[in-house]
């Protein structure tokens, strides 16, 4: 079976965070087609420490593909920072409040709602994550990329149904080539008979145009050309029974040397049927190109 790089999952959960505190977890994850493996990570600050080990669990488990995850918390628990006050900036504020008192005789007092709504008298003070958190958190990840593991396989099993049909097409295409060419060959073959006969009985020209027709057909023999494209079709089946974990690379090398057959198959031959069979063959090799470009 061969795996899709593209998939989506998403799930929510409560996650504990403090002793009696809890925050709600929501992680969605998705996946795109690209030469490599790429992520993109969208934690909370709170959660930067945990960017590696994310990356290093989903690398071991997707192998390939640009991936996308999003990581939100919310709830009591959940930012995992604290509002403290700037104690030196509150003490500040309040020393030029009385310098203020006493140079320019001011009368008042500062209250608390009025030092609360002064700038910069709150800061955010970051918690510590529990390691009971972290092994949490990223047992939610390695769920949710099982998820989507499994939103991948459908959609290979999508993409290997169309792939085979496709490959199908190709084989019957080949053999197509096949019978033309070698109609073509039985037909040069004849006319090479009446000219050796020509030859024998004197026939000069006919001498001439027997050397040509010897450098003719091996010029337009493609045999080994489908005989090489036949074994490549054997080797794409092997690949998609095989067990290997990574064939999206495979697939694409296996579809070069086929595009390379076909076109050495389209130049050689210069026969209108056969010429006509190779165009419709490279269309299809064409559109199983694009296909393949998303096996992981």
């Amino acid at each position: 079976m061969i795996l899709s790089m593209t998939g989506f999952a998403s799930k929510t959960t409560v996650l504990p965070v403090k002793k009696g505190e809890e925050a709600v977890l929501t992680v969605e994850i998705k996946s795109l087609n690209t030469r490599f493996f790429e992520v993109s990570c969208k934690l909370p600050s709170s959660l930067s420490s945990l960017e590696i080990p994310i990356i290093n669990r989903l690398k071991e488990k997707l192998l390939r593909g640009r991936v996308f995850i999003s990581v939100k918390l919310s709830g009591e628990g959940g930012v995992f920072e604290s509002v403290v006050p700037v104690a030196k900036v509150v003490s500040d504020y309040l020393s030029a409040a009385e310098t203020i008192k006493g140079r320019f005789h001011v009368k008042g007092d500062l209250t608390l709602a009025d030092v609360v709504l002064l700038p910069s008298v709150f800061t955010f003070e970051r918690e510590e994550v529990g390691k009971g958190t972290e092994q949490a958190l990223l047992k939610v990840i390695a769920e949710i990329t099982d998820q989507l593991i499994k939103s991948r396989k459908a959609e290979g099993a999508r993409l290997q149904k169309d792939l085979e049909k496709r490959f199908s097409g190709c084989q019957k295409h080949i053999e197509k080539i096949k019978k033309l060419f070698d109609v073509f060959m039985k037909k040069k073959k004849a006319e090479i008979k009446e000219i050796i006969v020509r030859s024998k009985g004197g026939d000069q020209e006919a001498e001439k145009q027997l050397g040509e027709s010897y450098e003719f057909l091996n010029k337009i023999d493609i045999h080994e050309e489908i005989v090489r494209f036949t074994s490549h079709l054997d080797s794409v089946n092997k690949l998609f029974v095989s067990k290997q974990a990574e064939k999206g690379k495979r697939f694409e090398f296996i579809l070069q040397e086929l595009g390379r057959e076909v076109n050495t198959i389209a130049a050689k031959c210069s026969n209108f049927d056969i010429s006509s069979v190779a165009v419709e063959l490279k269309v299809e090799l064409e559109k199983v190109r694009e296909q393949v470009q998303n096996i992981v």
